[in-house]
């Protein structure tokens, strides 16, 4: 067989339509155009004619199929399709496939609805046998095709609209009434009122189609009534003469489709309410540095008007210390085109002013020109005053450490030069004050043999301070060796810089407590020994959260003893980004009894954040009362050290693949190119085109997989960048499809616009986020290749993306967990699906960053909704 020497210039989406047409039919039929040329076919078709689908498809029908043993008939079914709107009944033909085996065939063909103002017609073969007396066996009728189709299908004749013919589909519905030789009024008298009725007779005594959307049927059935959703056409059968004879019924039941749109629409906008709650100020500026925009919450925290803020106006409601360095600062960032962050007194509407943090970027043209800054204002007004009251706090330490009335000591240098000893740490050792200036090996020589000097030079070197608890000490007082108890601690004193320049020493004498705690003390060792020897920090508080316990983890870790602890509060090591959330948890717990768990970091002595998981339990008496908390905090700094070294392997990896996958990719298209090209004659049996497409389709996929890696090393280094623009989102997903259909030729992917809109946002980053859901559609539905993309207005000014599929779902429980980094799902398979589990989570940092969200409808073995919702046109609304 050759190819048609007409280039086959036909819109891939009429091709789409063919497509979706044929798709459930199992007989050779074909969709052809007014110039013959093959839109689709069955498979039915490949079979018998033994050509290959992308070889049929765009082939001429008279070049293809016609044999030329006989004279040619195609051109008169062709003209008599063009010219004439009435139906082709039985014409033969005698076609040849390719190996050369002739075939009767009797066609039946009829013109098919407008779509996008074309014209085409739909063919359906049936092959003929010739008996021995001569009859004709007609193997299958067109009828009998159309019984067959997932549709609602029925044929009506005559003025009376009387059923003809009505497939299972459309039988259930009727609840299978006996219809078959009566007329609509008879069998659904129930509809006349509704409409149905009028619609026919108008498609009858006119000879025009009827096309319905989303119609509302009202049935009565003996199980009581139903209402149902159509989309329907009614397309007028007509005979030789072009005169009316009957009508062909073609419905698909909507009704779920609608009611979910409408179930989406309204828990949209449940949320984007909830969204429109959250106090955000948002700014942005033009190259220039004046401002430009700021949304509704600059104007209701400041007061301002639009026309005093616009410009440099909002500079006024700074305060008047803060407006110069701040504005300077500003402009600073917009000449050099650099990020912006600034700490200032901002005055909100009642005329106080409150400290805020501002943040901006730049931003820039797909051509890569500077726009000038975005940026937000967040009020920090209440942790800063936290701050303060901390610095206030450990300037007071300061003070009560030099003026304390316990014995208090400073040691400068590794020798532990006494550069300070208070009275009482004078009457403590028993010397006089000649000791000062003195090192302390000098000053005391009976500490020789005795662990403090090592204690000394270990905390020096360490800088982790030594908790002495009730040690001996033997000191000579008065002529004599005594030994005494005393508690007593060495910490580390730093300069500006950091470094360890001397110890601080503080001891009491608890001697006289050491006898007479003996018991307790034994039982409380026990229970401390325990604590001490966990890997973790341990907490022991009373029933309202009061610590009346620490192990000695927690002393090393933050450098102080369990009374400054106490007092300083174990709260206030926490990092500033979890602070509030551990207080609103911790305060649950308290009032409900519940665990408290969370990964927070706490900050040591040396000014370092460590990440620990901390875990609360309550202990309860017998009736079920609070009695106190035990806690436990377990350093995991490791496994978050741990989780960057993979982070950055595989960014190293990915740099390094980058290359030569690139050029594995060009190669390849070199070869495909040439073979195309050149049309080379492959050997029959030589899949080389398949394989290097093969080849090709898996070099995207690896492609996609490095690129999705170097995007998470840019989120994590906050390098990401977002490339704005304003586009059409029906346009881009239509495109990003038509793509994708290119190396998924198996799955049938449908788009539906409910809504147009237009978006100010990055246009390769919002189409790599719709990739991505339509890839894990096809990954993870093996058993279903149809996709369905919706485009639907969300509220008043946003748009969403939805892309649904029928695969194996995902259960409720991992819900909230499959947006995070290196998150994947444990199934329960034979099968086995790829991944490192980023893509998603680098979907839901882009949205984010569009100020978006992503929203996730799935249940196990029912496939699965993933959405992004967008504003839509920002730049108008702004």
């Amino acid at each position: 067989m050759k190819s048609s020497q007409v280039p086959f210039k036909e819109d891939p989406e009429q091709i789409e339509f063919a497509k979706n047409i044929l798709i459930s039919l199992r007989d050779p039929v074909v969709v052809i155009n007014e110039e013959g040329m093959i839109l689709a076919a069955t498979r039915k078709m490949y079979e018998i004619f033994e050509t290959p689908p992308a070889t049929l498809q765009g082939m001429n029908l008279l070049s293809l199929l016609e044999d030329k043993k006989e004279s040619s008939r195609i051109p008169e079914l062709l003209e008599t399709l063009r010219t004439s709107e009435e139906a082709v009944k039985d014409f033969p033909v005698l076609l040849s496939s390719a190996n050369l085996k002739r075939h009767r065939f009797s066609i039946n063909a009829n013109r098919l609805p407008l779509y996008n103002q074309k014209t085409y017609f739909l063919l359906c073969f049936t092959e003929v046998h010739v008996l021995p007396d001569g009859n004709i066996d007609y193997r299958k009728l067109l009828h009998e095709v159309l019984s067959e189709a997932p549709a609602l299908i029925c044929t009506l004749r005559g003025k009376d609209h009387i059923f003809e013919l009505a497939n299972h589909k459309y039988q259930d519905l009727l609840e299978f009434r006996e219809i078959i030789g009566k007329s609509v009024k008879e069998v659904l008298p129930e509809v006349e009122n509704q409409g149905f009725i009028k619609m026919l007779d108008g498609v009858y005594n006119t000879g025009k189609p009827f096309i319905g959307k989303e119609i509302s049927l009202d049935l009565k059935g003996e199980n009581g009534g139903k209402t149902v959703m159509l989309d329907f056409v009614y397309q007028p059968i007509k005979d030789a003469a072009g005169n009316v004879e009957g009508i062909f019924v073609h419905a698909v039941d909507v009704t779920e489709k609608v009611l979910n749109r409408q179930s989406l629409e309204n828990s949209e906008k449940e949320l984007r309410n909830v969204i429109d709650t959250v106090p955000v100020i948002i700014w942005i500026t033009n190259p220039l540095g004046e401002g430009n925009y700021l949304n509704k919450e600059w104007y209701q925290y400041t007061g301002q008007t639009r026309k005093e803020s616009l410009g440099a106006g909002w500079v006024e409601a700074l305060h008047p210390e803060d407006r110069d360095k701040i504005y300077q600062n500003f402009m600073e960032a917009h000449r050099e085109r650099k990020e912006y962050h600034a700490k200032f007194r901002l005055r909100n509407k009642n005329g106080s002013y409150r400290w805020v943090v501002d943040r901006g970027r730049p931003k820039w043209t797909s051509e890569g020109e500077f726009e000038g800054l975005i940026g937000t204002v967040t009020d920090v007004h209440d942790d800063y005053l936290k701050e303060q009251v901390i610095k206030e706090n450990e300037h007071r330490i300061r003070s009560i450490v030099e003026q304390a009335t316990v014995a208090t000591a400073v040691y400068t240098g590794r020798e532990m030069t006494i550069e300070l000893a208070n009275d009482a740490m004078i009457d403590l050792w028993g010397k006089t004050r000649e000791v000062v200036g003195k090192s302390l090996r000098e000053a005391l020589p009976e500490l020789e043999g005795q662990p403090f000097h090592d204690l000394l030079d270990k905390v020096f070197t360490t800088g982790e301070t030594y908790w002495g608890k009730e040690d001996r000490v033997d000191l000579m007082r008065n002529g004599s060796l005594e030994t005494g108890y005393y508690n007593f601690t060495y910490k580390p004193l730093r300069n500006e810089e950091g470094e360890i320049i001397g110890i601080l020493n503080m001891g009491l004498n608890v001697t006289e407590m050491v006898e007479s705690k003996t018991l307790l003390k034994e039982r409380e060792r026990h229970f401390k020994l325990m604590a001490d020897l966990m890997p973790g920090k341990v907490i022991n508080t009373d029933a309202s959260g009061k610590p009346i316990f620490f192990n000695q983890n927690w002393y090393d870790f933050v450098g102080l003893d369990f009374e400054q602890l106490k007092e300083y509060s174990w709260e206030n090591f926490i990092h500033p980004s979890e602070e509030n959330e551990v207080r609103k948890k911790w305060s649950h717990s308290l009032k409900t009894g519940k665990t408290f768990e969370m990964q927070l970091r706490l900050r040591d002595k040396d000014g370092n954040y460590l990440w620990h998981l901390s875990r609360n339990e309550a202990v309860k008496g017998e009736n079920g009362e609070i009695t106190m908390w035990i806690g436990i905090s377990t350093e995991i700094q490791r496994l978050k050290e741990e989780e960057k070294r993979k982070e950055d392997f595989l960014k190293m990896v990915s740099h390094e693949l980058k290359t030569p996958v690139t050029s594995i990719k060009g190669y390849v298209q070199l070869l495909l190119n040439l073979l195309e090209k050149y049309k080379l004659e492959i050997p029959g049996n030589v899949p080389l085109k398949p394989s290097l497409e093969r080849i090709d389709n898996q070099i995207v996929r690896l492609t996609r997989l490095i690129a999705e890696i170097l995007d998470l090393s840019r989120l994590e280094e906050n390098k990401l960048e977002l490339k704005e623009e304003e586009f059409d989102l029906n346009e881009m997903v239509e495109q990003t499809i038509q793509d994708i259909k290119l190396t998924n030729t198996q799955h049938q992917m449908e788009i539906f616009h409910s809504h147009r809109a237009h978006v100010f946002a990055d246009k390769d980053r919002i189409g790599q986020v719709l990739i991505n859901f339509i890839t894990n559609a096809i990954k993870y539905s093996p058993d279903s290749q149809y996709i369905q993309i919706h485009v639907i207005k969300v509220g008043s000014d946003k748009v969403a993306v939805s892309v649904r599929d029928k695969g194996i779902g995902i259960d409720a429980k991992f819900h909230k967990n499959i947006f995070k980094r290196f998150y994947r799902i444990g199934i329960e398979s034979k099968e086995t699906y790829s991944g490192f589990g980023i893509g998603l989570y680098l979907a839901n940092e882009i949205i984010e960053r569009h100020n978006g969200y992503i929203e996730v409808k799935s249940k196990i073995g029912e496939g699965s909704d993933f959405s992004f919702v967008l504003f839509e046109n920002k730049q108008e609304n702004e």
